[in-house]
């Protein structure tokens, strides 16, 4: 009963979660995927598929790619993958997995896409839709989205067994493979025998492959009662439990392999906690603790960024190329230990970042942001010098390749906050009139350009001012709440 609640809990917050990012941006419609098609000259039409980019932290952010899930039967199975997918990749979940881009396959003829095409002579033969996925369909995803080169498959049922069959046939293709209650029975047992024959002399290179197996057949038959039973309502079981078993007897080389038999789960309910257990058993080598020892004063700032890039080597060892720790996700360790008083580490992070997106206008500017944090604070000057003399000396420092001041972005708008404050409005103007000039592309400037000018009473140029910092970063509440309170004046 306490495994059956865990599973009922975590099922809850994952709802809860996807009816949050359906329903949570009042009067906006929300979309977690997009409707795409690809036109295929092996079927002579488009065939359809529905695709989710995650969602960057940081919309500054342009350098992010992602692996990619590709999902058959992505009608019925897309909604619940993504949530699970955007928990176990997020900080909620413990980061256990990658973010990835999830393509979603409609069938418009499930039977002929996802059945094996399988002779006794001859495994496969004319195989189209195989054919399809390689050609077509991965190269149009690799063209049109932020792709890695690394895939994945998942499928339940039918879709299973095709995950399955593609690994054993065309192992080249995908990276690793979740076969959810695959059908391995069909067909009397043609493909199971022909494989299980296969599985004695094959091996594999780095691939891995999770199998779940629901209980299809009347509760409290065990296991081990299923294999003896010859009936035809035990095909489905055994089928799978053959394939599983031949995988570890048989010592398959090569293969990262796990399966787990969910006793209290019929052959549809099986594909939630499945794919949860699937995408956990395939990334098990992904998430780390070590991250907690960044913000640890006894370690050294050049340690901490070597705990980030050893963790990002594994990763890369396991997922067969080189992965960068991401941008957003460096910036993030930034602010965190910024925000903790802990400069040099932070500026040492910032400096990783440049040097692994080094064509980052964002990195660049994010370093020298903390970097001129340790200069002097412009407030300084407050009690002997005009905001008029301060924004010419600020021009003056611009131009030197290491400033005396702190002029970054942030060090100029805490300047205009404090006159703002003090209620010296103009004065205020003028020193985030000169941020949005030395920043223009950083929407916070916009922002309290648009509030100093509201509170001037020059409501029009403030309103262009928030439209701008909202045009910047969308997520800005605040601005969006202005501008839909004006435009309905």
């Amino acid at each position: 009963m306490k495994h059956l609640n865990h599973h009922l809990k975590l099922l809850t917050f994952l709802l809860i979660l996807l009816t949050q990012h359906l329903f949570g941006q009042k009067d906006q419609l929300f979309s977690i995927g997009k409707n795409d098609k690809v036109f295929s000259t092996i079927y002579n039409r488009n065939r359809e598929i529905i695709v989710h980019v995650p969602v960057g932290d940081n919309l500054n952010v342009k350098s992010e790619t992602y692996p990619v899930l590709f999902l058959l039967d992505g009608e019925s199975l897309f909604t619940k993958t993504v949530g699970i997918l955007d928990h176990l990749s997020s900080a909620y979940g413990g980061e256990k997995c990658p973010k990835m881009i999830i393509v979603g396959i409609k069938h418009p003829n499930r039977m002929k896409d996802l059945l094996p095409v399988i002779s006794k002579d001859n495994p496969e033969n004319n195989d189209k839709f195989t054919e399809f996925l390689e050609k077509e369909l991965i190269p149009y995803i690799d063209k049109n989205y932020p792709t890695q080169p690394y895939r994945l498959l998942v499928g339940h049922s039918l879709g299973g067994l095709r995950a399955a069959n593609t690994l054993m046939y065309h192992p080249g293709i995908f990276n690793s493979y979740i076969a959810l209650d695959p059908s391995m029975g069909h067909d009397m047992n043609v493909w199971s025998f022909k494989t299980d024959e296969m599985l004695k002399k094959i091996s594999f290179q780095n691939k891995s492959l999770f199998v779940a197996m629901a209980q299809t057949m009347p509760k409290g038959i065990d296991t081990s009662a299923i294999q003896k039973d010859t009936s035809g309502a035990a095909r489905h079981m055994r089928a799978i439990m053959r394939f599983c078993n031949g995988i570890n007897n048989y010592n398959v080389k090569g293969l990262n392999f796990n399966w787990k038999y969910y006793p209290n789960e019929a052959h549809s309910g099986v594909t939630f906690l499945g794919l949860y257990d699937g995408l956990n058993s395939i990334f098990s080598w992904y998430p780390t603790t070590d991250y907690k020892r960044i913000s640890d004063p006894s370690v050294s700032a050049k340690a901490a960024v070597e705990i980030v890039t050893k963790n990002f080597e594994e990763i890369s060892k396991n997922m067969g190329y080189k992965v960068l720790p991401g941008e957003a996700s460096i910036i993030g360790i930034t602010d965190y230990l910024s925000g903790k008083g802990m400069n040099d580490k932070a500026i040492a992070f910032a400096e990783l970042n440049v040097k692994n997106y080094p064509g980052s206008a964002y990195a660049k500017y994010y370093l020298r942001e903390l970097q001129l944090a340790k200069k002097k604070a412009l407030s300084e000057l407050l009690a002997t010098t005009s905001a008029k003399e301060i924004c010419a000396l600020c021009i003056r420092e611009s131009r030197k390749e290491s400033p005396d001041y702190n002029i970054s972005e942030n060090g100029i708008n805490v300047l205009g906050y404090q006159l703002f404050e003090e209620k010296k409005l103009e004065d205020a103007l003028l020193i985030f009139k000169m941020n949005t000039e030395f920043y223009p592309e950083a929407g916070n400037t916009w922002d309290s350009y648009g509030e100093c000018l509201m509170a001037m009473g020059n409501e029009s140029e403030g309103l262009l001012a928030y439209k701008k910092a909202f045009e910047i970063n969308p997520k800005n509440k605040y601005a969006e709440e202005i501008i839909r309170k004006y435009d309905k004046k």
